[in-house]
C-alpha cells in the first residue's frame, strides 16, 4: 500500500528514520518512520498527548531527537536546528501562534523574518508598503497598521500563517491552526494552500477535525502514544475507521433490565479494557459516586485498591481546597447530556500540583443514561515544553530587533561620547564640568544598557574551555561574601564531591551564576538564605549537569514565571538601575550551550532555578 501512495505524489522531500524522543524519562515518540513527499499535504491525526507536537516541533528545529535521522535530499541529518530548518525552507505555525499583542500587523509579518530586508532595522513606512502589497496579492482586507492585540483570534492565526508564506517556504507545518479559523477564511486559505500545492510546496497539518482530512489532506498519519499507527492516502481509509484508528472510545452495552442494572453490566463487560486503558480514567454512576477507577489513576491519585468504591468523586478530587475549581466544573459537567472538555486546569495533589485536560462524556444505553466517565490528561510537561517554544520564538524575535536598535544606537552614542571627553578636558567653567560629569554618567549608563543588548542577542558561542564548576561558584562566592554579609543573606553551598567540568566560556557562565545570585540578593532586602547545589545525572551516552539557586526571598507572582527571561522585564522596578535584562541574558548564555533554565517558586517562600546543561561522557 505504501509503494502506490508513493506513485501518485512527487519525489521525496523529507524523511524521517527511526525517530525517537524522550521529555526526562517519559518516551514521546518512538521509532518514527515518515515520508513527505513534495506537492503534499499529509494530515498528522491522534489523540491528546499522542505526540504529534512534539513530531512537528523536531522537523523545524525546536526539538532535538535523542535517536534517528532526517533525510533532505542526498543530505542525512542527525537533528534539525531552527536556523538550519529555515534555511531548509521549513517553516511551522505553532498552536500558540506568539505574534506580538502590542506591534502592528505589518510589524508582525516582518519581524524575524528574512524575506523582507537582510538589514534588521528597517523604516516603519517600508514596512506598511510592502505589508499592503502581500496583503493584496493574497487577497485578505487587513489592515496593516492595526495592533493584533485589537483582532479577533481568527485574525490573529492568519496573520501568523501569512507571516510564514511570505518566504515560500517548501514545507508549511500548521499545528491546529486551521480549526481557529473562521469558515470563510479557512476556505480561502486552504485554496491558496492548494494553489501553493501545485508549485511544489509540501504541508503538514494537525488537526483533530476529521472532515478537513477529507477536504484538504491527500496522505494522514495516525500517531497513537507516540508511534505511528498508520500511514495511507486519504482515499483508502473511510472516516469511521479513521475515528476508530485515532480515538479511544467506550461503547454501550444490549439491552438489560434497568439502568442500574445497566450499568454494572457494562463495566463488567469492559472492565478489562477500561482497566488497562494509558490513561487516567474514572467512571462514576449518574449520582456520581465512584463505580470504577483504572489502574493510571489509582498510580494519579495515590489510592489503594479499593477505597473509592461507591464515594462520591468530590471526596477524591477535594484532599485539597485548591481543587474547588475543577470540582464544580465536573459537577456541572454530569448535569448535561454532551460531552465537557476543560483545557489547562490546575490540579493539586497529596504532593504535587499538575496542570490537566478533564474530558467527562456520558454513557448511555440506547436512551437511557446510566453514568459518565471523567478522563484526566496530565498535561503538565507538555505545557512546560510549549512554554519553552514560546519563549524562545519570543526571545529569537526580540534578539533580532535588539541587535539592529542596539546597532543604530551605537553610532550616535560613540559620537555623543567623543564630544563630552572633549567638553570634559578643554571647559574650564565648573558649572560646565559638573553638568559634563552628570551627562558622562547617563551616558554610560546608556552604553552599558546598548552593550547588555548586544549580549542579549549574541547567539555565536566564543572560545570554550574546560571549567571545574565547583571551584568556580566558590571564587564567585568569595568575591561576593562581604556584600551578602553586608546584607545579613547566608550562602551555603552543597557540592558534588566529583569535580565537574563543562567546556563552556568560563567568562560567560560566570556571569550567568553572578547574575542569579544578584537576582537572589534582590529578592531578599531584609536578609535570608541562598542555597547553591551542583550535581550530576547519568544517562546512557550523555549526562546532565544540575546547578540549583534556592532563596527564601519573595517569589514570583505566579502568572509572571516565565515573563522573567523577557528583556526588560522586572519585578524590581521600584530599584534604580535594575533594568531586566540579567535573566535574559543568562538564558541567552545557556541555550548556547544546549542548556536549560526553570524557574519555580517555593512552598512557603521564595524561589528555585535550575539550569541544566548536557555533557558527553568523553568530555569527563
Amino acid at each position: 500500500m505504501g509503494s502506490q501512495c508513493a506513485e501518485l505524489f512527487g519525489e521525496p522531500l523529507l524523511e524521517l528514520q527511526n525517530i525517537s524522543f524522550y521529555y526526562d524519562t517519559l518516551r514521546v515518540l518512538k521509532d518514527i518512520n515518515l515520508t513527505i513527499h513534495r506537492s503534499e499535504v499529509h494530515a498528522i491525526v491522534g489523540e491528546h498527548g499522542a505526540g504529534k507536537t512534539s513530531l512537528c516541533l523536531m522537523l523545524s528545529g525546536f526539538l532535538k531527537p535523542h535517536s534517528g535521522k532526517f533525510l533532505i535530499g542526498n543530505r542525512t541529518l542527525v537533528s534539525m536546528a531552527q536556523g538550519k530548518a529555515r534555511n531548509l525552507g521549513i517553516e511551522m505555525v505553532t498552536q500558540q501562534n506568539p505574534v506580538v499583542d502590542n506591534f502592528t500587523v505589518a510589524e508582525n509579518l516582518f519581524l524575524d523574518n528574512r524575506g523582507i530586508a537582510s538589514h534588521p532595522f528597517i523604516s516603519r513606512k517600508h514596512h506598511l508598503e510592502v505589508a499592503r502589497a502581500y496583503l493584496r496579492e493574497r487577497d485578505f482586507p487587513l489592515d496593516p497598521n492595526i495592533l493584533l492585540r485589537d483582532m479577533k483570534l481568527s485574525d490573529r492565526v492568519l496573520v501568523d500563517i501569512l507571516k510564514h508564506l511570505f518566504n515560500k517556504p517548501r514545507l508549511l507545518i500548521l499545528d491546529e491552526a486551521l480549526q481557529k479559523l473562521t469558515a470563510p477564511m479557512l476556505n480561502k486559505v486552504t485554496q491558496q494552500l492548494k494553489d501553493l500545492k501545485q508549485t511544489g510546496m509540501s504541508i503538514i497539518f494537525v488537526t483533530h477535525r476529521i472532515d478537513d482530512i477529507y477536504n484538504f489532506a491527500d496522505k494522514v498519519s495516525i500517531i497513537k502514544n507516540g508511534e505511528i499507527l498508520i500511514t495511507d492516502s486519504v482515499k483508502n481509509i473511510d472516516k469511521i475507521n479513521l475515528i476508530k484508528l485515532a480515538y479511544t472510545q467506550i461503547s454501550g452495552n444490549d439491552s438489560l433490565e434497568n439502568a442500574n442494572q445497566e450499568f454494572y453490566s457494562l463495566l463488567k463487560y469492559n472492565e478489562a479494557v477500561l482497566i488497562k486503558l494509558p490513561v487516567n480514567l474514572i467512571v462514576v454512576d449518574h449520582h456520581g459516586k465512584i463505580k470504577l477507577i483504572n489502574e493510571y489513576a489509582k498510580q494519579y491519585f495515590n489510592i489503594e485498591e479499593s477505597s473509592y468504591l461507591n464515594m462520591p468523586f468530590q471526596e477524591l478530587f477535594l484532599v485539597d481546597k485548591d481543587n474547588r475549581e475543577a470540582c464544580g466544573l465536573i459537577e456541572g459537567a454530569l448535569g448535561k447530556q454532551q460531552g465537557q472538555t476543560f483545557y489547562n486546569l490546575p490540579l493539586h495533589r497529596t504532593e504535587s500540583e499538575s496542570i490537566t485536560n478533564i474530558k467527562t462524556h456520558p454513557i448511555y444505553d440506547e436512551s437511557f443514561l446510566i453514568g459518565y466517565y471523567i478522563i484526566i490528561e496530565d498535561v503538565t510537561e507538555r505545557e512546560k515544553l510549549r512554554e519553552q517554544v514560546v519563549l524562545s520564538e519570543k526571545l529569537a524575535s526580540i534578539g533580532l530587533l535588539s541587535a539592529g536598535v542596539a546597532h543604530e544606537i551605537n553610532n550616535p552614542l560613540e559620537i555623543i561620547c567623543n564630544y563630552i571627553r572633549y567638553l570634559k578636558f578643554h571647559s574650564k567653567n565648573k558649572i560646565v564640568a559638573r553638568t559634563v560629569n552628570s551627562l558622562e554618567e547617563e551616558i554610560n549608563s546608556i552604553s552599558q544598557i546598548v552593550s547588555n543588548l548586544i549580549t542579549f542577542a549574541d547567539s555565536s558561542k566564543h572560545q570554550v574551555e574546560p571549567v571545574e564548576l565547583n571551584e568556580l561558584i566558590e571564587s564567585i562566592i568569595n568575591l561576593v561574601k562581604y556584600n551578602a554579609k553586608y546584607k545579613n543573606i547566608q550562602i551555603s553551598f552543597n557540592k558534588q564531591s566529583n569535580p565537574i567540568f563543562l567546556r563552556v566560556n568560563r567568562t560567560e557562565i560566570k556571569q550567568v551564576i553572578l547574575n542569579l545570585m544578584k537576582n537572589s540578593f534582590e529578592a531578599m532586602p531584609s536578609g535570608g538564605r541562598l542555597n547553591i547545589q551542583t550535581g550530576e545525572k547519568d544517562g546512557a551516552d550523555s549526562s546532565l549537569v544540575e546547578i540549583i539557586f534556592q532563596d527564601t526571598g519573595t517569589g514570583i507572582k505566579r502568572h509572571n514565571l516565565n515573563d522573567v527571561f523577557l528583556p526588560f522585564y522586572s519585578t524590581k522596578k521600584e530599584m534604580h538601575g535594575n533594568l531586566g535584562l540579567g535573566l535574559s541574558v543568562s538564558y541567552g548564555i545557556i541555550k548556547k550551550y544546549d542548556g536549560s533554565i526553570a524557574v519555580r517558586n517555593l512552598d512557603g517562600c521564595g524561589c528555585e532555578f535550575t539550569l541544566r546543561f548536557p555533557r558527553k561522557k568523553d568530555e569527563r
